[in-house]
Order: structure tokens, then sequence, then C-alpha cells
């Protein structure tokens, strides 16, 4: 076993925290508002935290082996989650992490804490070390659960030496790792998503399930998915770094078997997720210029110690598949798009949209004396039926003309060359509906047919509004939207 110290900027670890796998037995206990404002009041006050230790899983990938509360802590002040308590924001004049002068956000971010990175560590030693260094070293959820007698706890057990954990996936079997991600996924698959996935609910379900046989429609679902991802993963694991991801992809993988449909589709459930990774990792790095809130959400649900979490990223997961893989997503049926919580998603992107709008008009009214988005009469209408999914194509149209109204004629030329991409888009989209792309010679009009058909895609995925089906086009409202929020956000942190 080797330890190595080091020391990094909160702002640094929270724009990479996406590799800082916090595993359950970590999650246990969770601070209450005021003890995490004392953190916050500490760091802002420059006093040195005790140090972090982290256990080295692949490359920069690392496991909170203690410290798990802290971090979540300050990553919820740097999401604006938190609030200070009411002598510390009196102090450092600012409530939220947004609301500080900019010589105390910088001083927030640039904090140090220091950190060891323990590497090569059997199980017997990591037991010792923090048995000397903690007085005592408890057992893991894991090694809790593996104890427990029960044929859903075999399965599981067997189940964790399948070559998918075996030679695939880039986790370190450190502390019954992989039993830990399995068991998630059967009480998922029993439960269903809103089932709870701490110590007390999993070890519910397992002796529960006494009787499990692993020839029953679940146990061949699991393993059946286990093999697709073999497939598809064959040498190319790499993105599977930590036990939420993969739990959150093999859930996702039972799905798609259970459709019947999955043969052949294995290559493209792996570029999906690939693809998935580095857009969530792109948006994590941005840190406070993060555009969009769907992964946002995502990670924040990675190290969230609540219940519905699993649901929350499988709802992120399913709506991102629709837009980034149509084809393997056709394996589905239609009615599956519900379960992606797209109208739910529809309404609080609206809402969000129009919020940012209120925000940006004070600031830009602020220094130009007047709104940049112009409202009149027909603006809270047009905002509240936004928020609202469309049922076919008339409804779709309406909710295009209805951006169009916001986003292009309120806002007239006073972009100029500050114009966002999904404010032009809206506009080809509303061209397409009007036929206007019809009016001009034949090399214009296919020319202008294949703009408008290229932008629906970056929405739909694929088809036109006259060739999808209906119950498709709240995926693409959804994604729409947040677009747009995300536009607005980075209007908002450019200023005017």
């Amino acid at each position: 076993m080797k330890m190595l110290s080091d020391k990094r900027a909160i702002d640094k670890i929270f724009r990479r925290r996406d590799r800082y796998d916090i595993p359950d037995w970590q999650r246990s206990e969770v601070w209450n508002r005021a003890k995490k404002q004392r953190l916050i009041d500490s760091i802002l006050r420059g006093w040195k935290l005790p140090k972090f230790y982290f256990i080295e899983q692949i490359g920069e990938d690392y496991l909170v082996e203690d410290g798990q509360q802290r971090l979540n802590a300050i990553w919820e002040f740097f999401s604006n989650e938190l609030p200070l308590g009411t002598e510390s924001a009196a102090k450092f004049k600012g409530k939220y992490y947004r609301d500080l002068p900019r010589a105390v956000a910088d001083g927030f971010d640039d904090f140090e804490i220091d950190f060891d990175v323990i590497s090569g560590a059997t199980d017997a030693e990591l037991k010792e070390f923090f048995q000397r260094l903690q007085e005592g070293m408890p057992l893991t959820s894991s090694e809790k659960l593996n104890a427990v007698s029960s044929k859903l706890t075999d399965f599981c057990r067997s189940a964790a030496n399948h070559p998918f954990f075996a030679k695939t996936v880039a986790i370190p079997n450190t502390r019954y790792a992989h039993f830990d991600i399995l068991t998630k996924v059967a009480t998922i698959e029993i439960e269903g998503l809103d089932a709870g996935l701490r110590l007390d609910d999993i070890r519910g379900v397992l002796e529960a399930q006494s009787s499990f046989a692993p020839t029953s429609a679940i146990g061949k679902r699991v393993k059946s998915a286990l093999d697709f991802l073999k497939k598809g993963f064959k040498g190319k694991g790499a993105s599977l770094r930590t036990r939420t991801m993969v739990q959150s992809l093999l859930t996702l993988t039972c799905k798609i078997v259970a459709t019947g449909r999955a043969a052949g589709h294995e290559t493209q459930l792996r570029k999906f997720f690939e693809t998935f990774m580095s857009e969530l990792a792109e948006q994590v790095e941005m840190g406070q210029s993060a555009t969009d809130s769907d992964y946002v959400r995502f990670q924040r649900s990675v190290s969230a110690n609540v219940k519905g979490a699993a649901k929350t990223r499988q709802e992120i997961l399913l709506r991102k598949l629709f837009r980034i893989a149509p084809e393997l997503a056709e394996v589905f049926d239609p009615s599956v798009i519900a379960e992606s919580g797209v109208n739910g998603r529809i309404s609080e992107l609206g809402k969000s949209v129009s919020e940012l709008v209120g925000q940006i008009n004070g600031v830009y009214a602020a220094k130009h004396g007047d709104d940049l988005f112009k409202p009149t009469n027909r603006t809270t209408q047009a905002f509240l039926r936004i928020q609202k999914a469309a049922k076919d194509r008339d409804g779709y149209k309406s909710f295009i003309d209805d951006l169009y109204f916001l986003f292009r004629e309120s806002v007239g030329v006073r972009l100029n060359a500050m114009r966002p991409q999904s404010f032009a888009h809206v506009n080809d989209l509303r061209t397409d509906l009007r036929h206007d792309v019809d009016h001009g010679d034949a090399g214009k009009v296919r020319a202008k047919r294949r703009k408008s058909g290229s932008v629906f895609a970056l929405y739909g995925g694929s088809g036109t509004p006259d060739t999808i089906e209906p119950i498709k086009l709240p995926l693409v409202q959804a994604n729409m939207l947040s677009a747009i929020e995300g536009d607005l956000r980075a209007l908002l942190l450019k200023g005017f």
C-alpha cells in the first residue's frame, strides 16, 4: 500500500466531481444544514480542514473513503443549494455562493484541501489503516449484506463474478464493490425505481427473497443484461468507472433486454453511453457555467442520499437516449416515453425559462433602462403554454409559435451577434412548419429542407414533425426548452 499527500483547490474538485465515487457506506450519516453551514463558514474564513482520504481507482478517479459529507456540503454551496447562516451571510455579504462579492467567491474557489491518495491497498490493509486512524473501521454496507442468508444474496454474489465485472468494468472489486452494484440492481428490479437503496432497504429485500430463483424472470433479465453489456463493452469499459454509473447502466440495460428486441444493439448502447458520459463530464467541468440542467441534476443524484435518485437517473438516461441514439430507442414501445418523466420535465423547464427571462430583463434594464425581452399581453399566456406537453402536431406547432414570439419577436434586433443558437433554431423550425421552405428555386428549397431537417434531428433524434409518432413530440419540446434554458443561463453569465 502506498500513500501520497497532495492538496487541491475546491473549485477544481467541484469541476471534476464526477471523478469522486462516494460509496454507500459513506452515505449513512447525513449532516444537517447547520453543520454544513459551519463547514462553509470555516472555509470562507480560511481555516484548515481535517485531511480527506481518497482511494485511487483507475486514472484520476477516486473512491472517497473519508470526507464525503464535507464534499457534499461544498458541492451544495457551489450549486447555490446551501445558504450561509444568518451571521455568516452578514459577515461575507451574501447568502448564496452566487451572491458573494468577487473577492470572497475567489477565495472560496481557491481554498485548498489536504488529502492523501491511497493506492495498491488490499482490503486487509485498508481495514488496518483506518482501524489505527479512527480506532476501528466499521463494516461496509456491502460486507454486511454479504452476510445475509438468502438465495438472492447468493445470486448477487455469483453474478458479481460475471465476466462483465471481472474483465470489463474499470472498478476494482474493493470491499465487495461488484456485489454492492448487483444488490442495488436486483432491488430496483424487484421493488421498482422508487426503491430505497440504503442498507436497511436492501437488507429487507434480500431477506424477503430467501427463495429467489436464478431462473426467475428477474434473474434471467439481470443475467441477459450482463451478457449484453459484456458483448457491447468488450475491451472498451473505460467509461464504467463508478458504482453508481454501472448500476444506472445495468438498470437501463435490463429495461432494454426486457423488450425482447435488444439483440444486435449492443454496440449502439456502448456508443450512447460513451456520448452520455462525455457530455456529462463536459457539463460538470463547466461548473457554475453548466448549460444542461439535466446533466447537473444527474450528477447531483449520483451522490444524493435520497430515495428516488435511481429513478431520476433512469428518467434522464431515457430522455438522452431518445435524442442521442434514436435507432436504439426504437426497441422501446412508445409508452416508455412517459416513464422518462418528460411531461414533468417540460413543466420544470418552462418555469425555469420564464424565471431566467425575468432575471435577464432585470440585469439588462439596470444597464440599458429597458427590458431585453419585451413583455406584451401575450407574454404571460405564452410562458404558461410552453409548460404543457403537446399531444399532436397542432399542439407542437402552437408550442413553436409561442417560442418564436418569446425569443424572436420580443427580442427584435437587440441581441444582434449575441443571439443564441437555440433562438435561431426556433426560427428554422417555425419556417419548416409554415412551409416557407418551399419558396424559391429548387436548389434553395432542397437546402432549406435539409437545414430544417437537421435542426429537428438535433431535438427529435430523427424524423420530422409530420413523420414521427405524436407521442414523441414532448421529447422534442423538452430538448428544445433545455437548449433555450442553457442559452439563457449563458446570456445571464455573460452580461450585457
